[in-house]
């Protein structure tokens, strides 16, 4: 598994995928709603295929350009088509690149299982969500999150001069993914600016020389050339944002064309309607189910030597998982869609929250999220079935609709904790060895 398991990985997502294109029925796009997100990638995808003759998006999907455009460079000139083909590969690029990560994490077999299984089979996942729904920017937003994800994580601390081909390379492909990200979704900008913000904060932390060469070779700490790296990737993804701006602008000029108003009129709606905190936990819950679980202490931490690395490079990723926290709340409002949305850095550090946990709890995830996942129905087509909606929309619930769900974490929350008592120095023994080659 460990030399060829990025090639099996993707392999199995595109069986998963070609499997459920098979079954599953898509959008019937002209008897949806006009608010849909899906039309305005439709209305894109038309003009870079000289279908329309003017670009009149709305903000922000004025901006996110470059899925539509890669669309229209397929053959099929077929507009369902050429996104379900675009996802898939982008689906299989995900997963075989974010498996090599994990990889390089020395996470164990089982968690990677468990990861693949979580991304290729929730209802929100790569597969599931994006099929019924092919016209979206979200698909290949994953691969560049995983393609920042991995040029964060795998090689970073080691003390290679800024000047080595290798440093070169990769600063490189910093300024391509942060470009190409941006022209996906303008959310990659964030991603860009907390990961800088606390590479600088680390440095700013390291007080003594000797402290500098020692956290330099730190998988948790950030080398100085990998920060302007990483500032410079952030200026030039802003700019590239302000000049696709300015050549695709938004169908309706007006000053509240900005992330950070959006993002204000989410804190604002929140405000005014403070009763919407209470629909949080559910969609965090239905979002990566009970691995939630992960973020408690079952036990006492492993000793091993195998976990020092990969548990070092939980600071890089803490800042990333509050990121995602916040999108999902005042980002617009599908909590449960927007959170998925980060499953690259917000599923690789709940796995390495469970690295260090006994097996027994990584069982006791999976089972407990099955009944959360839907495995037993697909979403059917919103256009001819419009009444679904509300199943599918967690957002949309009321408390009453949603009791169930608060039944039954309390009930796996009790569940953990009568196991714990029961196995919680298992973390002591043998049955916490990593399969480093998983």
């Amino acid at each position: 598994m460990k030399k060829y398991g990025w090639i099996v990985a993707s392999l199995t997502a595109l069986a998963v995928y070609l499997l459920y294109a098979y079954f599953q029925p898509t959008y019937s796009y002209h008897l949806l709603d006009s608010r849909y997100d899906a039309l305005k990638y439709a209305k894109a995808y038309d003009y870079f295929n000289d279908f329309a003759t003017d670009y009149q998006l709305s903000f922000p999907f004025n901006t996110r350009i470059l899925m539509p455009w890669l669309a229209a460079q397929l053959p099929f000139n077929d507009l369902k088509m050429d996104f379900v083909w675009l996802n898939g590969l982008f689906i299989v690029l995900t997963v075989g690149v974010l498996t090599f990560v994990w990889q390089k994490l020395q996470i164990r077999l089982s968690l990677i299982l468990l990861g693949l299984f979580w991304a290729l089979f929730h209802w929100k996942g790569l597969v599931r969500m994006y099929l019924p729904d092919p016209l979206t920017a979200d698909v290949g937003g994953y691969f560049w999150l995983t393609s920042s994800l991995t040029l964060l994580l795998v090689g970073e601390g080691d003390n290679v001069p800024i000047f080595n081909w290798n440093r070169l390379v990769k600063a490189c492909f910093w300024i391509l993914t942060a470009v190409l990200g941006t022209l996906q979704k303008e959310s990659f900008i964030a991603v860009l600016g907390v990961t800088a913000f606390w590479g600088a904060l680390s440095l700013w932390f390291v007080r003594t020389p000797t402290v500098a060469r020692e956290t330099q070779k730190d998988a948790s700490s950030m080398t100085k050339d990998t920060l302007l790296t990483l500032l410079s990737a952030f200026l030039i993804a802003v700019l590239a944002h302000y000049l696709v701006s300015f050549f695709f602008p938004a169908s309706t000029s007006d000053w509240r064309n900005n992330s950070l108003i959006s993002l204000s009129r989410g804190v604002k709606r929140y405000i005014l309607q403070p009763e919407l905190f209470l629909r949080l936990p559910i969609s965090w819950l239905l979002a990566y189910g009970t691995l939630w679980l992960a973020l408690l202490r079952s036990s006492s931490p492993s000793l091993l030597p195998h976990s020092h690395y990969s548990q070092r490079r939980l600071p890089l990723l803490t800042p990333h998982f509050c990121l995602w926290l916040l999108l999902s709340v005042f980002g617009g409002g599908d909590t449960t869609r927007i959170l998925f949305n980060g499953m690259p850095f917000v599923l690789t550090f709940l796995l390495l929250k469970l690295n260090q946990q006994p097996k027994w709890v990584v069982w006791y995830l999976l089972f407990t999220s099955l009944p959360l996942m839907r495995l037993n129905e697909l979403e059917p087509d919103l256009g001819l079935y419009p009444q679904a909606t509300q199943r599918w929309c967690v957002e949309c619930w009321t408390l009453r609709e949603s009791w169930e769900y608060w039944v039954y974490a309390i009930a796996v929350l009790a569940g953990y904790y009568y196991f714990l008592r029961r196995f919680g120095t298992v973390s002591r023994d043998k049955t916490n060895h990593v399969n480093a080659g998983g």
